[in-house]
């Protein structure tokens, strides 16, 4: 009986190894460890090729940067997402393509504008600040297209071109990055993301030009289409933004509050592992969302279906970050060196705060927004981004930067607790109907 049932399990396994094979996913963890694996030789062996003074520059920059990044296209990428994947014909789905890329050109440039005149004339604390901000001002035009056909890719179920696209620019920038940060510091960094960007952008162009939606005709989206993508991409653009908004917060409040570059650094550097830890989760979200948004009127489908992401995402992180907490030491001294060492601690008390993300708060955030409840998503977020910095200053000024890990732990938790709770109500509620 125990082997009837073993071999039982057993087949089931490897049908569903099969199952996810066709569909790609392997190509996606593949792709997305890969492009990871270069992104983390670019983060982090950066230390080593900048001064710390220097590292320290480059964090506060590229952290003013991310803020503007949030504004990227006003968040119309998601609708490219959302509309091209959902059931439609191809006619459709070019012409939502086409209307994000006009649509997030046009905000873009307007950003662009916008944040060169208020780098001229803000004042910043730290020298060479001014011209880093300014020179890196045209990125968000680069990213946006960048990311609209990435999406695009994932949304139409290219699974193996968006695995070597992904990857393809996470090495390049790895390459670029590491090698005019050698030659020019912190401005060599800034030449590298350009060409990185550039190239995949004309790569990505030429993924998806023989795509069967890209052969057709596109049709013309009425006001009320045009409306509704905008409405759907400022409101995912507002959610996302207000969820990352917090680890920048703390950037931001670290470095106003213990103004330390050397410090700075260090908190950078520990900071690093949350991208580490994140990755394996992120792959998942890349697969799973199409197949949530084309049931997104099936809460049964959508709630069975998330307990059992929980089951199988819950033991994987936690022993991927338990892993990761007894070598943290070692991975401070590969990626950062013996300088940095004093920084285990707080690496520790990251890898807490990352393992309630990726747990309890990730894929259940991530499923309210692209099935029907971004406006729920959205105003948990706002709440908690207020929350979190209220506890952030408190806790920095009182404990440095181990205050900084501490709020993020208490809002991961919070927030991740009310996602899970709402999003069992509404799934439990439309089946009771």
């Amino acid at each position: 009986m125990n082997k009837q049932k073993l071999s039982e399990l057993w087949d089931k396994l490897w049908e569903g190894i099969k199952t996810l094979h066709k569909r790609g996913f392997f190509h996606i963890i593949a792709g997305s460890t890969l492009a990871k694996i270069a992104g983390f030789v670019s983060v982090f062996f950066l230390p080593r090729f900048l001064s710390k003074a220097d590292y320290g520059l480059l964090t506060y920059v590229e952290n003013i940067r991310n803020y503007v990044m949030l504004f990227n296209g006003i968040g119309i990428t998601n609708a490219t997402l959302r509309f091209c994947a959902q059931q439609g014909s191809d006619e459709e789905k070019k012409g939502y393509f086409v209307a994000s890329l006009k649509i997030g050109i046009f905000a873009d440039v307007f950003l662009i504008v916008l944040t060169t005149a208020a780098f001229l004339v803000i004042p910043f604390p730290y020298e060479g600040a001014r011209f880093q901000l300014v020179i890196s001002s045209c990125l968000p035009i680069f990213y946006f297209l960048f990311t609209d056909i990435q999406l695009l890719l994932r949304a139409t179920f290219q699974n193996q071109r968006y695995s070597v696209y992904n990857f393809t620019y996470s090495f390049l920038l790895m390459i670029f990055q590491i090698v005019f940060a050698v030659l020019w510091g912190v401005t060599g960094v800034m030449i590298g993301k350009y060409l990185s960007m550039a190239l995949c952008v004309l790569m990505g162009y030429l993924l998806i030009r023989d795509l069967p939606m890209m052969k057709v005709k596109a049709i013309k989206l009425d006001w009320h289409e045009i409306k509704t993508i905008i409405r759907f991409g400022i409101v995912m653009l507002t959610a996302s933004a207000t969820s990352t908004v917090m680890s920048y917060n703390e950037t931001f409040i670290v470095g106003q509050l213990l103004k330390d570059e050397e410090l700075l650094a260090e908190y950078r550097v520990a900071a690093n592992i949350l991208s580490i830890s994140l990755f394996l989760l992120e792959a998942l979200l890349v697969f799973i969302l199409p197949y949530f948004i084309q049931h997104i009127k099936d809460k049964q489908w959508i709630w069975e279906n998330y307990k059992k992401l929980f089951v199988i995402n819950g033991t994987v992180m936690t022993l991927f970050h338990l892993g990761l907490f007894i070598f943290a030491k070692l991975y401070l001294f590969i990626f950062a060196g013996p300088e940095y060492m004093g920084a285990v601690s707080l690496v520790r008390m990251f890898l807490v705060a990352s393992w309630i993300q990726a747990v309890f708060r990730g894929i259940s955030g991530n499923i309210l927004a692209v099935t029907g409840e971004e406006k729920f998503n959205l105003k948990i977020n706002i709440v908690f981004v207020v929350v979190h910095a209220v506890i952030d200053i408190a806790a920095v000024s009182l404990l440095g930067i181990y205050g900084a890990a501490i709020a993020l732990i208490v809002v991961y938790f919070l927030s991740g607790l009310i996602m899970n709770i709402h999003l069992r109500n509404i799934c439990k509620n439309r089946l009771e109907r």
